[in-house]
């Protein structure tokens, strides 16, 4: 071989594919990283790995040629990396010998191919928080759907990709801001931020309306029992809609004659219901979490109070015997200093003799002595002991019942705030409560004067005599659009062919206009791709919509959560190598505080915004942390994991409050149903589960495909979407478990 060897572009391919992937910063086996010269210099547990200069001798060669006891790769590696070719051997030699120089690593310019034909699976699904629009992603493309009219209603496009798709790699991930103004992206290297587009009304000609016959109207006038405002009917002639003088809309099916749906109230309505329906379940948990801490406290105290009762029981028993062993005392002092008093007097005698030498006799004397003196001793001693230890049992007994005495205290007053919180929380459930009764009773006195149906007969709108439009869907009933009219209207006067004068005025206004999504900008893609590693599996926005946050990495090699402001496009925080391997899933705290992460290194962390540092981290999964979410009240933290297991974790604790299982497969995402305490789950088995933070199953949707990848709820928990390997895009009612639609990849 000749010439200079460059490493990146020489050496790094081959390595890469057969060393690099068990010899690495996360996967250091026998603490050996081989992913740059200077740590394969710095080698492992068997020192350098090379030798500059020194090609045969390096170990890198040794273990590839597997001489000296060296193999590597290992046979039957779990890897699949392969034992290096002759020719690979040589050119690692050479450069070895050439000095084992390192070189500038290229940026990788990704060719972009084509997706192949009919490959459409949804990786990512989306709904807005208003439960009004639905977004999923499919293959590289992205549909979005109104719920309310159970219809596809367009399809994101990027102006500057020529097939007419959203990216052109798989989409990965997508996320609604809170106010719904705006939908962000994630798919290789790049992140999009789609806007809400302004829409200019153009007014088409007047479509056809079957006519309707005055016997027909007066049946359904009869069973109405109302009179009509205003009338009119669908193209087809199949359906009717009738202005009512109690204000109401009513659809009704032409043929049979009956009602199909009764269309009422405003959006500002339906959105004001909506925040009390989520304020009356918000309490509830309040309330539920009070209350399970009350239980537990009460169930402390009542064990506290058979440890104070044992306690006060020692104290008596131990004062009722103090007194009889002091009793036993100076007897045995006295007895004590008597044995003494013999000792002292025998040894006495001896020292008188002659010479202080002792008889035989004199001598068992003083050893009697010493031996009654001994036995004095101990027996005082044992006196004393049992009066210090019944002193001690009862000093004991009196610090116990002071700190049971303390605990009962404090949970007398955690209690308190306890019942104040619950009393609080019910008081205002109870307000948002009487509020929904009362929006129930709003009935509104304008009259529907004009009436029409969209062409394809899935809205209605009415014009009210107090100047207003509103459109609703049939579909649901549920208020759409709606504007009123604040400029006087515009008068003409004209002449008749017969000679009189014709006055008339018109009003122009829209309201109901089809959505459009635009691209406000992107983040990383081909002008800037050292951004994003790799690909971008999560994206979300922070409640207040200023941040977006977006996880990702290289795979089994880092784990990285970028901060973006919105607005600009900037980046405000990085925090790279946050996991050991790629992050999959990202939620925000309800406050905004804090930003959980799940990865495929198996951890879920919990990191605060504000300083970047880590809070939480939970172990406990033996597979991928697919997804994270927070609860409402932000007390709990849900995660799912590829190891077919839900885990629940006590954010104020710290630690895991429930494992749930029963999942066959990977568990591949989760949501909490608005303000309750119940996820909704998608899975690698045929199954779409609901169950509450606690384990218990609330429902089940059966008879799926395999392997349904996302799943998500409307805030009220009404409606259910998830998507999956069939491109399929479900939708359920969400009280029965009924389907309600079904859209596929190429009739959405």
């Amino acid at each position: 071989m000749s010439g200079e060897l460059d490493f990146y572009q020489d050496i790094h391919p081959f390595l890469k594919a057969n060393c690099i992937s068990c010899h690495n910063k996360t996967t250091t086996k026998a603490d050996l990283d081989m992913e740059t010269p200077e740590m394969m210099k710095k080698g492992g547990e068997s020192g350098p790995s090379i030798i500059p200069g020194k090609g045969a001798e390096s170990l890198v060669v040794l273990a590839s040629l597997h001489q000296n006891d060296l193999e590597m790769p290992p046979a039957n590696n779990k890897s699949g990396a392969v034992n290096l070719t002759p020719k690979e051997v040589a050119m690692l030699t050479q450069w070895i010998n050439e000095g084992a120089k390192s070189s500038t690593q290229q940026q990788r310019t990704v060719a972009w191919q084509p997706l192949a034909a009919g490959i459409h699976p949804i990786y990512s699904v989306a709904v807005s928080q208003d439960g009004r629009y639905a977004a999923c992603g499919r293959s590289n493309q992205i549909f979005v759907y109104d719920l309310a009219t159970r219809q596809f209603i367009t399809q994101i496009t990027d102006p500057n990709l020529k097939d007419g798709t959203a990216h052109r790699a798989m989409v990965q991930s997508l996320a609604f801001s809170t106010d719904g103004t705006r939908l962000a992206s994630g798919s290789f290297r790049e992140v999009k931020i789609w806007h809400l587009a302004p829409t200019q009304a153009t007014p088409l000609p007047a479509q056809a309306v079957s006519p309707i016959e005055a016997a027909v109207l007066k049946k359904l006038a009869d069973a109405a029992k109302t009179t009509f405002t205003s009338h009119t009917a669908t193209g087809d002639g199949k359906q009717i809609a009738t202005g009512c003088a109690d204000g109401s809309v009513r659809v009704w099916d032409a043929v049979t004659a009956k009602p199909l749906i009764e269309l009422r109230g405003t959006v500002a309505l339906a959105k004001k219901t909506a925040e009390l329906n989520w304020a009356v379940a918000a309490q509830g948990l309040e309330q539920a979490f009070h209350k399970a801490e009350n239980t537990k406290i009460e169930a402390q105290n009542k064990a506290l109070d058979e440890l104070l009762k044992k306690a006060n029981e020692a104290i008596v028993a131990m004062k009722k015997v103090l007194p009889e062993k002091q009793k036993g005392l100076k007897p045995a002092t006295d007895a004590k200093a008597a044995a003494k008093k013999g000792v002292d007097e025998v040894q006495a005698k001896i020292a008188a003799l002659p010479g202080g030498k002792a008889y035989a006799g004199h001598e068992k004397q003083l050893k009697d002595a010493q031996d009654k003196l001994i036995t004095a001793t101990t027996a005082e001693t044992s006196v004393l002991s049992a009066i210090s230890a019944a002193d001690s049992n009862v000093k004991d007994a009196e610090e116990e019942v002071q700190r049971i005495t303390a605990s009962k205290s404090k949970n007398a007053t955690t209690l308190t705030s306890g019942n104040t919180a619950i009393e609080a929380s019910k008081k205002i459930q109870d307000k948002a409560t009487a509020e929904l009764a009362a929006l129930k009773l709003i009935k509104s006195t304008a009259k529907p004067l004009a009436l029409a149906f969209s062409t394809d007969a899935q809205r209605v709108a009415a014009w009210f005599d107090d100047r207003t439009l509103r459109v609703w869907a049939v579909a649901s009933g549920q208020p759409l659009a709606e504007e009123t009219a604040t400029a006087s209207p515009t008068t003409t006067l004209v002449q008749a062919a017969d000679g009189s004068f014709i006055a008339s005025q018109t009003v122009q206004i829209h309201a109901g206009a089809t959505p459009r999504w635009a691209l406000e900008r992107t983040l990383g893609g081909d002008q800037a791709p050292q951004v994003f590693a790799d690909r971008v599996n999560a994206v979300t926005f922070s409640p207040d919509g200023k941040t977006l946050a977006t996880g990702g990495g290289e795979l089994s090699r880092s784990g990285d959560i970028l901060l973006f402001d919105v607005l600009t496009g900037k980046a405000t925080q990085s925090w790279k190598d946050r996991h050991e391997d790629a992050v999959l899933s990202l939620d925000f705290s309800p406050d905004g505080k804090r930003l959980a992460s799940g990865a495929s290194d198996k951890i879920a962390k919990v990191t605060d915004v504000s300083t970047g540092k880590q809070v939480n981290l939970f172990e406990g999964h033996t597979h991928h942390v697919m997804c994270v979410d927070f609860r409402a009240d932000g007390r709990v933290l849900a995660t799912a994991g590829a190891d077919g297991v839900v885990m629940t974790w006590d954010m104020n604790l710290g630690e895991r409050k429930k494992k749930i299982e029963g999942w066959t497969k990977e568990v591949t995402s989760l949501q909490y149903i608005g303000a309750t305490n119940q996820l909704i789950t998608a899975a690698g088995d045929n199954l779409v589960r609901v169950v509450t933070d606690e384990g218990a199953q609330v429902r089940s949707i059966a008879n799926l495909p395999n392997f349904m990848q996302a799943a998500a709820s409307t805030p009220s928990g009404a409606l259910f979407i998830a998507g999956g390997e069939d491109s399929l895009l479900r939708l359920w009612d969400g009280a029965s478990g009924k389907e309600l639609a079904s859209f596929g990849a190429n009739s959405p």
